[in-house]
């Protein structure tokens, strides 16, 4: 049985009007994770923000999937520094007090 943490990669791409084949590139260059259940394959919804904003940067913008690996790259890396400036922000913080 399956729960409702995961979409259909079919549901997404009707919906979103995008080919399958879009999701399983992407899947090669792990920009997202596809899971496959009982012969089915599903997104998890934590993906699925990941999975929308590179359908928008493809189609909107004419992104291609080098670039948007290297997207993917830079925003992961844009997410560690914030994480470390919080981090240094909060020892400061209690280093002052």
């Amino acid at each position: 049985m399956m729960n409702t943490y995961y979409i259909t990669i079919k549901d997404f791409c009707s919906s979103h009007e995008i080919e399958e084949s879009f999701v399983f590139t992407l899947s090669e260059y792990d920009l997202v994770t596809v899971e496959i259940q009982e012969q089915e394959h599903y997104i998890h919804q934590e993906e699925l923000p990941k999975l929308e904003k590179m359908v928008r940067l493809h189609q909107d913008l004419g992104i291609n999937l080098e670039g948007l690996e290297a997207i993917h790259h830079l925003l992961e890396k844009v997410e560690q520094m914030q994480s470390e400036v919080n981090l240094l922000k909060n020892k400061l913080r209690k280093w002052e007090e």
